[in-house]
């Protein structure tokens, strides 16, 4: 057997909200999770793609931030950027 250390086993209450949009012909169906474990921070999944990242303004701001984490083009990305500014 394999030496086991757990680290971290920790229980919250977490606020979850589904958004189904369409932006430039893209269909989105995020989840924004919101919990006091990431403070000023959103996770947004995209249940879609199977993808999710954690966000505020400020990294949704990142060059090629929201490109690399959904593995879309610049173009969906700013779209995208600027409903997500909106709704976290």
């Amino acid at each position: 057997m394999s030496d086991y250390q757990l680290m971290k086993d920790v229980t919250e209450n977490v606020t979850t909200r589904f958004v189904a949009f369409t932006v430039g012909g893209h269909q989105y169906e995020l989840a924004f999770l919101r919990t006091d474990h990431f403070p000023d921070q959103t996770m947004v999944l995209d249940l879609n793609k199977n993808r999710f990242g954690l966000l505020d303004h400020e990294k949704l701001d990142k060059p090629n931030y929201l490109e690399h984490i959904f593995q879309i083009n610049e173009i969906y990305a700013e779209e995208l950027r600027a409903r997500l500014h909106e709704l976290i």
